[in-house]
């Protein structure tokens, strides 16, 4: 392994310091631990490492970890026993087999389950009525809007589906100011790689003046790649369901366009919906410019819908090229589409093929919210409710974001004293997300 770097050791300082913190303010027990479902990026392994034996078993997602082994064989070898790369989604649908996995990780210890695409949530109720599992369990906590309602292919459910059963608590951090953040960087990271595989795979990249550009999708990511593509002087067709922003594109003078208009003009076209959109409407394929790119933002299973566009014969592969990233698709009109990263003939948001993933320090927040929040469902002074979805505490926000700042940016950061007690931080009643 490389020697750290400045970089590296600051961020190590600020988990460090951020979880002595923690552990202080909420009082946390030596035997807790926690079950991660997380994406492997190469700064996970400094994040796990300070984790000690916090950590219980991290399941890498498969949609990263396929492309970066390399990430995955280092944390087996720095982390033993403990990574379950070869654990998907579908094992984690079999109740039994989850039962038996968390019984042998957590070996008796409390613990919280910490997941991003809300693996658990099939088997959630059956956890926590587990007479063995159940009183260790302090609750759950997903980190995505596509884990907290699960996805539209029909058989992906998320902790919105299961809540009213399941009497532990359950935090979402999906709409936290910490994600809105981390969001942002991920727009630009996506731009950039799905630069690199074109400039690979045709030639010439996303700033070539042949090609139009289109965005379907303007929140958080969406945002971001159309903020970037701006920088470089780049003016993306775009299209939103919400009309709110549709108005707002259309005032800010960014080519708002008709969804069918886009998919028309459009030769590389960035996906955002997190839903399955392109199956809910196979119509929309006759629309979309012969040959055409697709680049799916989040995965292909829950952003566009490809495997049940596969399954109902909508479009069939031709081609997939593993060197290019690229796949060929035939619609049932014998049109040509292409989806980038289709290596394993789905497709998937080009970040997660690159190591680093964003490389955005606003990830170690993220991290730390997941930590920090584990922490927060195991203190006898959070009485979250169960059968409900609970919002990530503001208080536990900021206690994460003075951290931070007090790490990479000292000189902005607040100068009132902090609390030393989780009845200081005099936590709010959280808002409850309706179930």
């Amino acid at each position: 392994m490389q020697e750290p770097s400045e970089h590296d050791d600051l961020r190590i300082k600020f988990y460090k310091q951020t979880i002595a913190r923690v552990n202080e303010v909420c009082n946390t027990s030596d035997d807790l631990c926690f079950v991660y479902v997380q994406h492997a990026f190469s700064p996970l392994i400094t994040h796990i490492s300070c984790l000690q034996n916090r950590l219980a078993a991290l399941i890498p997602k498969a949609s990263s970890s396929t492309s970066n082994r390399g990430v995955v064989k280092q944390l087996e070898k720095e982390f033993p026993r403990r990574i379950y790369a070869d654990i998907n989604r579908g094992h984690l649908r079999n109740t039994d087999f989850t039962l038996n996995l968390l019984k042998h990780v957590t070996r008796g210890r409390p613990f919280a389950i910490l997941e991003y695409g809300g693996y658990f949530a099939p088997s959630a109720e059956v956890i926590a009525n587990d007479p063995e599992l159940g009183p260790k369990l302090v609750g759950f906590v997903e980190g995505t809007e596509n884990g907290i309602k699960g996805a539209d292919d029909g058989s992906t459910i998320g902790y919105q589906q299961v809540a009213h059963k399941i009497t532990k608590p359950i935090i979402s951090k999906s709409k936290s100011r910490i994600k809105k953040i981390m969001d942002r960087d991920i727009g630009p990271a996506i731009v950039e790689s799905c630069n690199n595989i074109l400039l690979q795979s045709i030639g010439y990249g996303v700033k070539a003046t042949q090609l139009n550009i289109g965005i379907i999708g303007l929140g958080s990511i969406g945002k971001g790649l159309l903020r970037h593509l701006n920088n470089d002087n780049i003016q993306p067709l775009v299209f939103d369901l919400d009309i709110a922003v549709m108005a707002e594109l259309a005032h800010s003078h960014h080519s708002a366009v008709p969804q069918t208009t886009l998919l028309a003009k459009s030769d590389v076209v960035f996906l955002n919906t997190g839903s399955c959109f392109l199956a809910q409407q196979p119509e929309l394929l006759n629309h979309i410019k012969e040959n055409a790119i697709l680049v799916l933002c989040t995965s292909g299973d829950v952003e566009a819908g490809i495997p049940q566009l596969i399954a109902s014969k909508h479009i069939e592969l031709v081609k997939c090229d593993l060197n290019n990233q690229v796949a060929t698709y035939k619609t049932r009109q014998n049109k040509s589409i292409r989806i980038m990263l289709g290596g394993d003939s789905i497709g998937q948001a080009p970040n997660l093929v690159v190591e680093s993933g964003s490389g955005s320090l606003a990830n170690l927040m993220s991290d730390m919210e997941f930590y920090a929040l584990g922490c927060h469902l195991a203190s006898k002074g959070a009485q979250l409710p169960g059968g409900r979805i609970s919002d990530s505490p503001l208080d536990i926000q900021n206690l994460i974001f003075e951290q931070w700042l007090q790490v990479f940016h000292p000189k902005c950061r607040n100068t009132q004293s902090e609390p030393t007690s989780l009845s200081e931080l005099n936590l709010p009643e959280e808002t409850l997300v309706s179930s």
